[in-house]
């Protein structure tokens, strides 16, 4: 059977699936994305640190600004915890 305009297309390959990044975003995603509480956002969106916008009444952050905030984050710092061989530990006794 030949493919007719604007049929079902069943010898052609799938299209591909892109998956698109969203560009604004709810304030509680925007909290879930970072890791961070609510109230949070709204202090950050408040002292300028994250950047948000109005549509229709609602608050939506722009998502790079998100990706600035963790970038400017510092690095952890953890000291590990030293702990004897087994061997060297004493054991309880009952």
């Amino acid at each position: 059977m030949s493919d007719v305009a604007g049929g079902i297309g069943h010898n052609r390959p799938p299209e591909p699936i892109v998956a698109i990044a969203p560009i604004l975003v709810p304030i509680p995603t925007a909290a879930n994305m970072i890791g961070r509480g609510i109230t949070f956002i709204y202090g950050a969106i408040a002292d300028g640190t994250i950047e948000a916008v109005k549509s229709d009444g609602r608050t939506l952050v722009v998502v790079e600004s998100l990706r600035a905030y963790a970038a400017g984050l510092p690095p952890v710092k953890i000291k590990p915890i030293h702990r004897p061989p087994a061997r060297l530990r004493k054991r309880r006794t009952a």
